[in-house]
């Protein structure tokens, strides 16, 4: 009974679609661990088990096996040289193995294009919610649309808007490209209001690093469509970019970078991070003070691995001293990524990205089909402001990055997997 079951492909898929959308849509939703986990962990299990008693599975890499493995080996080491192990175990297992096997499962659950339709409307549904409850939180305390008064977080941070910020960045890219590239008017139309509620949300979150990987989104936008010969709607992005990053500017939404003395390279260099700190840090300085602490941490030994995990970083550096400044974590993942692995984790955790970015621009580039230009270059658009929200935050972990591994699986199973299984059948 058990083996009929799982042999039925067509019931274990329509099960797992339905726990990935549920997931989709509850990854930026605070307090939903149980049912994460559910619709997480359901789909592997599932897909596994199918795929052990039927006996059907035919492994299809995706370029990331190797610089995945490279990168698990170096957290792996990291253990023995670890100020926490306990805790090093556990980030492996949490933002480095789960993700991985959430990439993997996405990636072979969707068999076809309409599967990866369904999840990216649940997603965009999700993102419409998230956007709502932003504006009914904004507007219950108080606040104000061009003056800094409290940031909306959505259904993740209310008060925060780190995570908000960033959510908005990763989903936008994929409704503005539909925008060009799905067929359906009715659609398109609807996505173009999920749009602009998402901009508006985004924009109530008043976050700086959030602001500026938009901005550079924008311009990478700019490029393709001028790439395109899409002239008119090219220029007239470029002009409301520049209206844009006037208006916040004029209307000092940026917070205290109207007013922040910021010291020169030359200066930084030489300054102690008690004194890029002073007595009462901005959440600039403090950004400024930590990244120092790191980069001197680092100096001492450029090798040395003080152990995977965001949160070891405070463990390890904090003193009386620079207690009033240091978080738990480096609020940079590239610094933090080089502080817990050394130089040589940096090196696969760059290899990494740049292979993220290398395949889906080789996608976009090789292939002339509209589901496979829409997903990498919105995956590509996404990936942009991903990063650059990471080198002012240490956001590759938790919800956001499930979130980064899922689409990106989304991303690979249309544009490689089934490409993939179309020449296997040729």
């Amino acid at each position: 009974m058990l083996k009929n079951y799982f042999i039925d492909k067509e019931k274990i898929s329509f099960i797992n679609l339905v726990l990935l959308c549920v997931l989709i849509f509850v990854l930026p939703i605070a307090h939903t661990a149980t049912i994460r986990s559910v619709a997480m962990f359901t789909p592997m299990l599932l897909l596994f088990g199918r795929y052990f008693i039927a006996k059907d599975f035919k492994w299809i890499k995706t370029s990331f096996e190797l610089p995945f493995f490279a990168f698990f080996l170096m957290a792996i080491i990291s253990i023995f040289t670890s100020v926490d192990r306990h805790e090093t175990v556990k980030e492996i297992w949490g933002e480095l193995i789960v993700p991985i096997l959430l990439f993997y499962t996405t990636y072979y659950a969707i068999e076809n294009k309409n599967h990866a339709f369904i999840l990216l409307k649940a997603l965009f549904i999700g993102s419409l919610v998230f956007s709502l409850y932003s504006f009914y939180d904004f507007y219950q305390h108080g606040g104000k649309f061009f003056t800094v008064v409290y940031k909306a977080g959505g259904l993740r941070d209310p008060g925060g808007g780190e995570v908000a910020a960033l959510y908005h960045t990763m989903v936008i890219p994929f409704i503005f490209w539909a925008l060009f590239y799905w067929e359906n008017t009715k659609e398109k139309i609807l996505l173009f209001f999920i749009f602009l509620i998402n901009l508006v949300a985004f924009h109530i979150t008043f976050v700086r690093a959030g602001m500026l990987a938009l901005a550079f989104q924008t311009v990478f936008i700019i490029g393709i469509l001028l790439r395109e010969k899409k002239w008119i709607l090219s220029i007239f992005l470029a002009i409301i970019l520049i209206f844009t990053v006037h208006l916040y500017v004029e209307k000092k939404m940026l917070r205290e970078l109207h007013n922040e003395k910021i010291p020169s390279i030359k200066d930084y260099i030489k300054m102690s991070p008690e004194e890029i700190a002073g007595t009462n840090p901005s959440s600039m300085k403090q950004r400024l003070a930590m990244w120092k602490t790191a980069i001197e941490k680092i100096a001492e030994n450029p090798f040395y691995p003080h152990g995977y995990g965001r949160f070891l970083f405070g463990k390890t550096v904090r003193n009386e001293k620079n207690k009033h400044f240091i978080y738990p974590q480096t609020h940079n993942t590239f610094i933090g990524i080089t502080f817990e692995l050394g130089i040589q984790g940096l090196v696969v955790f760059l290899w990494i990205i740049g292979k993220f970015f290398f395949v889906c621009c080789k996608y976009w580039y090789k292939y002339k089909q509209s589901i496979v230009k829409y997903l990498s270059v919105s995956l590509i658009t996404m990936m942009i402001g991903y990063w650059i929200n990471n080198f002012f935050g240490s956001f590759d972990g938790d919800d956001s990055k499930l979130l980064f591994m899922m689409l990106l699986g989304i991303g690979m199973a249309i544009m490689h997997k089934t490409l993939k299984e179309k020449e296997f059948k040729c």
